[in-house]
């Protein structure tokens, strides 16, 4: 009778230890692929600080219902064979339910088909619509070539042209091409100036993100990227990837909401049917999987090479 009495004292002990204990709760993940080494790091350095700034206010603002949301970050270096080797390391972990990548068009076309393959929802920012395969799990954010070449148009600044200083690349032009984009990422790539120097003086530029200082919506969001980063201050990349971040955050939102617990199908259906507002505009995609409403900027460097917006 002794002994039964011990076991139960015993059990009713353990079970409320356990009861007063904080149960862990599962962990979900976005995954960001970028450069953070060479010509095109400085993509990286806008991305990664304002990914973890989202998501760090999110958590503020009492997460995503019982799961703890995080991020984890991969280097393809602007190389395509890298980035497919990279998205083969991403849909491996299970725990990650969607990924914003690449950032350049070479390295996203060579990565997609993997995940696309593992069912995991691929958000592409900046670059041209029209320049990512189509899939039902690929959400572009960029506005397309022929919507920025119009923009151009209809500004007159289609006849400006730079010249390499290097012989062994091809000329950079005014417009946005797979050429243009295998050079730098965009023209406010802080590599340009020094890859092209002078001979950008002049130039018009279209870009699907503008300088923070042009839109003053984005200060107070991004009032903590500087603790984040380090020191270093947000770039135009650091808005889209910020949106990016904040668009799936309230995709897994939508996704728990409507079934109970996130998954990576789940979140790409949400992804099909959000709408989302965020300092760029009002996102929701068509059936191809494209922001058919998504805004362009025109600039133009003056001879200091400095890039002001043309209103």
């Amino acid at each position: 009778m002794y002994w039964r009495r011990f076991n139960a004292s015993l059990i009713i002990s353990l079970v409320a230890l356990l009861v007063g204990c904080d149960v862990p709760r599962p962990t979900i993940k976005i995954a960001l692929v970028a450069p953070f080494e060479g010509r095109f790091r400085e993509v990286g350095y806008d991305a990664f600080p304002a990914m973890r700034l989202a998501i760090r206010q999110q958590i503020e603002a009492g997460g995503i219902g019982n799961y703890e949301v995080t991020f984890v970050a991969y280097n393809d270096n602007a190389d395509p064979t890298l980035a497919r080797r990279v998205a083969s390391d991403v849909v491996i972990d299970q725990s990650v339910l969607a990924v914003i990548a690449n950032f350049r068009t070479d390295t996203t076309r060579a990565a997609q088909p993997v995940y696309s393959a593992a069912n995991l929802a691929l958000v592409v920012p900046s670059i041209p619509a029209d320049q990512v395969p189509e899939g039902p799990l690929v959400f572009r954010l960029g506005p397309s070539l022929a919507v920025q070449e119009a923009k151009l148009a209809s500004n007159h600044c289609t006849s400006r042209s730079a010249s390499m200083h290097s012989t062994t690349e091809q000329a950079y032009i005014g417009r946005i091409t797979t050429a243009t984009l295998s050079l730098l990422s965009d023209f406010q790539s802080s590599a340009a100036p020094g890859l092209f120097g002078l001979s950008l003086a002049g130039l018009c530029f279209t870009a699907s993100s503008p300088y923070p200082r042009d839109l003053p919506a984005s200060a107070q969001p991004l009032s903590g990227f500087s603790q984040v980063s380090g020191g270093p201050l947000p770039g135009p990349g650091s808005i889209s990837a910020y949106d990016a971040t904040r668009l799936v955050l309230a995709a897994i939102r939508a996704d728990i909401t409507a079934h109970g617990k996130p998954s990576r199908a789940g979140v790409a259906e949400a992804l099909r049917h959000i709408t989302f507002d965020g300092l760029l505009g009002q996102v929701t995609f068509n059936a191809e999987g494209e922001w058919t409403g998504a805004p362009i900027w025109l600039y133009q460097y003056d001879s200091k090479l400095v890039a002001h917006m043309i209103r």
